[in-house]
This record gives C-alpha cells, structure tokens and sequence, in this order.
C-alpha cells in the first residue's frame, strides 16, 4: 500500500492548482492526483469557447504541460475512481483498469476533495439518442463540435451561461441555433431586464432565435436526434441538441466518508482555510461551500477564479500554511466578442444601477441586496475603475448613500470608499 502525504481527487482546475499550491510550501513532500478522466488536470471554460469553436488546441486546455507530472514525487492516476474514503484509517480504495491487487488502495496524511460535478441530463424521452449531449468534459465539446457546423441545426437548452455560450460559439461556426428555457428572459437570474432584452438583440442579429418560457418535451429521431416536440407546439428539425441546464455535485465520497454537507445541494461544508469536518480533509472548487467574510453567510460558486485560488489556498494550507480564504467572489463569460466581469454575490439581488450606456458597450451594473451593495456586473469600463469596485463590493455601502452618484460617470469610484 502506497503512502503519500497529500492526495488530490479530481482532475479539474482546483486539482491541478493544488499541487501548484503544495509545492509552494512543501517542495519534496509525496503527491497522488487521482482523476476519473482519462486526462491530467485541465480547464473548462474554453470547451464552451474557443476549444468548442476550434480555436484552441487540446493542450492549451490543461492546467500544466504534460512533463510538469513527470517529476517522481507527483504520481498521476487518470482513468482511476475513488469508490472509498476511510477517514480515520487515512486510506482510500481506488477502481481502475491500470491498477493491479497491490495498488488499489493508498494512504494519505492530507487529502483534498475537488471532484466538481456532473452535468444534469434532463429526463426528456428521446435523451438517449445520439447527437443528445451535455458539456463538461474535453470529449463532450469536441463531439459537440463534430456534430456541429455550416448546415446543421442546433437546439440549446438553457438560458444561463453554459447555454449562451455554447449557443454564441455554435452560431460562430455556422450552425443554426434556437435556445429554449423555462426562465422569461436570458441570463433571468444574474442580469437585470434591460442587459437581457439587450443580449436578446445581439442574438438576434447573428440569427439565434430565443424562445423564453419554452421547454423540450420529446426527441425523435433513429440512431441520432432529428426532431424535437417543443412545449409551445413547435416540432423542429434538428441535428444535434445540447443541455446547458447545471449540474449535480460530486459529493458522494464526502458523503460516504461521513463528512458534513448541506442538506439542500449536498454542498461540503468546509472552515475558512477550507478543512471540512475532518481536520485532514480539505475541499475545494464547485463542492465547496466556504464562510464568506464580506457576505457573512455560505457561498458555493462554479466558476474558474474561484477553482483557481481554492484549488492553491488548499494546497498551502495542505502543507501546513493556515491561510484563510477571503478572496472576492469572481467570474467571467464570453459571448461573441462580448467580454464581462462579475465579482460579488448576484445569488439574492433587488435592484441595481447602471453606470454607463449599453449601447456603447461600456457599462457597469450595481447590485443591492435588502439595500447594500452585493456585486458589480462590468463591461468595458476604464480600468482604473476594477480595484475600486472591488473595493466597493467589499464595503457593501447603503443602495441610499451610493446609487445616485454610481450613476453618475463624472463622480470618481474610489470618492464613493469612504460613504
């Protein structure tokens, strides 16, 4: 049985970032990053983007170069499943063809948990038909892309991120495309009225039709996917059809292993330096449900930047940092030639203000929550305005000292710190 100080599972970008994060602190210290893909760690983002397009190349995707795992103390184990956590033993029990009887099970003195989620199939009849398929992995874009292109149609369902921006990158390439959600509007949750009525136009001027409050109710086809049965009466012809509708947590070792989670997503529930319930077991990523200092409550974000610098702060603290976790929530997205920023908490919002003008494409929205700033949605501002903004978010000041003058473009950002 192999012993190893720190071990990582999942393949994901809070993985890979770990190991970089250890190795900060503890540069001889044995690694094992096990992944159930047949891949070294990489990132998502660009499967819905620039990888999905053909833009970018299979090994830009990966967090690091493949030479980066051949350093003796790292043992990388793809194509391999953790099926058991024993976290007073400090073992695991492991599942994979490569694996003989002597190894399939490890010792760890730390271990982080960073096993992500997996798309949501919807229970549609007809879902198991080809040319059927969800996005979170390197093979599930480049079957999508293979299926995509000049003269075939799509249907997207979903109206949040993973949906628009497959359905922005599927028009790039030539495909016709028509986007279906139960929400009234896109991006219903996160965007105020005016930027989704805004959005909804520069979709339909690169041809992308939008059916709000519509939902899938049948696939027909033989082998493949070649007609749909839609809630509002409409029967399309389609050649492929993608499910951008969320995802499920892969939280059942963490489970197993006994481990708190949340009741309602099965979140684990992790410190400021995110150990979980067991001191010697850390978690971070799209599992990882953490105490937020500037929101005073549990946040739970799917997004790169926070894989990112959980996936290293875990790894440092791992090796014996200590480090608490108080970065500022942030994402991004790209559609089109669209870029925007979010940092902050848009989960719970009343109302916001809007500095800047649509039309020019550079704007900011404020957003409050039971009357403080709660985050900042920004595209195309001056960049003298980010750290200010950031600042603000962090500050939370009243939506009645802030919002006339955030209005205002001649009002300097960083004038507002202090109210």
């Amino acid at each position: 049985m192999e012993n190893y100080q720190y071990v990582i599972i999942g393949g994901g970008l809070a993985g890979g970032k770990a190991i970089e994060g250890i190795r900060e602190r503890d540069g001889k210290g044995r690694i094992a990053l096990v992944t159930a893909e047949p891949h070294r760690p990489y990132e998502r983002p660009p499967l819905s983007k620039k990888y999905l397009r053909g833009e970018q190349d299979q090994e830009k995707v990966y967090v690091a170069e493949a030479g980066y795992y051949d350093d003796p103390s790292i043992t990388l184990l793809t194509a391999t499943e953790v099926t058991e956590i024993d976290p007073e033993a400090h073992t695991l029990v492991l599942e994979g063809a490569q694996l003989d009887s002597d190894n399939r099970e490890m010792t760890y003195d730390k271990l982080l948990l960073a096993t992500g989620g997996r798309p949501r199939r919807l229970p549609i009849p007809g879902n198991e038909l080809e040319n059927v398929f969800t996005l979170r992995t390197i093979e599930d874009s480049a079957n999508i892309r293979a299926a995509a292109g000049p003269g075939k149609t799509s249907l997207i369902l979903g109206g949040s991120f993973i949906g628009s921006e497959v359905a922005a990158s599927l028009s790039m390439i030539g495909t016709d495309v028509t986007m279906i959600f139960p929400e009234g509007r896109l991006f219903e949750r996160v965007m105020p009225p005016e930027m989704s009525e805004w959005l909804h136009m520069i979709y339909a001027s690169r041809n992308i039709r939008i059916h709000p409050q519509v939902t899938a109710e049948r696939f027909f086809g033989n082998a493949a996917v070649e007609r749909a049965t839609l809630s509002n009466g409409a029967m399309p012809t389609i050649d492929l059809v993608v499910m951008g509708v969320g995802i499920e947590l892969n939280t059942q070792l963490a489970e197993q292993a006994e481990l708190e989670v949340r009741d309602d997503d099965k979140a684990v529930l992790v410190n400021r330096q995110l150990q979980t319930s067991h001191p010697d077991i850390y978690a971070a990523g799209d599992i990882a449900a953490w105490p937020d200092e500037t929101f005073g409550k549990r946040l739970r974000v799917e997004h790169w930047d926070v894989a990112r610098n959980q996936g290293m702060l875990a790894g440092r603290n791992m090796a014996g940092a200590g480090e608490p976790y108080t970065t500022l929530p942030y994402f991004f997205s790209d559609l089109f030639d669209l870029s925007f920023d979010v940092w902050g908490d848009l989960s719970s919002w009343d109302e916001t203000v809007r500095r800047g003008e649509l039309e020019t494409r550079n704007f900011a929205f404020y957003y409050f929550a039971d009357g403080k700033l709660a985050g900042v949605l920004a595209m195309g501002r001056p960049d003298e305005e980010s750290k200010p903004m950031q600042k603000l978010v962090r500050a939370r000041p009243s939506y009645e000292d802030v919002a006339k003058p955030l209005s205002d473009e001649s009002v300097n950002l960083s004038d507002l710190l202090g109210s």
